[in-house]
């Protein structure tokens, strides 16, 4: 396949979707953000931790999608393929893997006040290990008596443990971004950007509220942010 592949990898709720659309925006770039006809099966495969054989038929249907595209470049947004970076880097030799996170704070507060991800902790098994949700051998006989905040947590740290080591392994198809950095010095990350994906900064810089940064102070209070914070604790001391 002659066309550049980027890949927007993540978490839910830390900022996949405006890197999306900042990729996105570019002339030469052919944006699938969520497509029906591979998000769903992306999110089935990582949240379920289905056969991989499902993967085959997964870079089958991304075969067929970019096939169809008469632009030099494509983004496919579908940020529960962090997990199966590798996978889709056989298949996809030269893509580009770009990576966004945030901080826990606003991670969390944002999955709290989304239905659709907070749902997870009600629609999946709490006690084998999971990735997705940050449910390892260490935790899963305590996971599911935890708070949501501290469920959250983990689902974070789980993501971005993952992002920073397929950066560190894989430097020349990975770009790992920070999300507060990215909005606080836009103009830097977009020329990182182009010269990592290969293409002109010619990309859409977009308008930002830098008071949203400290959005989640609103949304949690002292005690939610306790038991967070009991949990990155617990993280960096390897109980988790």
């Amino acid at each position: 396949m002659d066309k550049k592949i980027i890949f927007v990898i993540g978490s839910g709720r830390s900022g996949t979707h405006l890197i999306g659309r900042i990729i996105g925006s570019h002339q030469d770039v052919d944006p699938y953000i969520e497509d029906e006809r591979t998000f769903t099966l992306s999110t089935k495969i990582a949240t379920q931790q289905v056969e991989r054989g499902k993967i085959k038929k997964l870079i089958k249907n991304y075969k067929n999608l970019f096939n169809k595209s008469k632009s030099p470049a494509i983004l496919e947004k579908s940020h529960p393929n962090i997990w199966f970076v590798e996978e889709l880097l056989a298949a996809f030799p030269e893509a580009k893997f770009v990576g966004i996170y945030r901080d826990v704070y606003s991670t969390v507060s944002s999955m709290l006040q989304h239905e659709g991800v907070s749902n997870w902790f009600n629609l999946l098994p709490l006690n084998v290990s999971n990735p997705f949700l940050g449910i390892s051998n260490k935790n899963k006989e305590v996971y599911a008596s935890l708070s949501i905040e501290q469920k959250s947590a983990l689902r974070w740290e789980s993501h971005k443990v993952r992002l920073l080591d397929l950066a560190k392994k894989l430097p020349s198809n990975v770009m790992v971004m920070n999300y507060n950095d990215l909005l606080l010095n836009q103009d830097e990350h977009l020329e990182k950007l182009s010269k990592f994906l290969g293409l002109t900064n010619q990309f859409k810089p977009e308008s930002f509220n830098l008071e949203s940064l400290n959005k989640w102070k609103s949304y949690l209070n002292k005690d939610q942010i306790s038991r967070i914070d009991e949990v990155i604790t617990r993280l960096n001391g390897k109980d988790y």
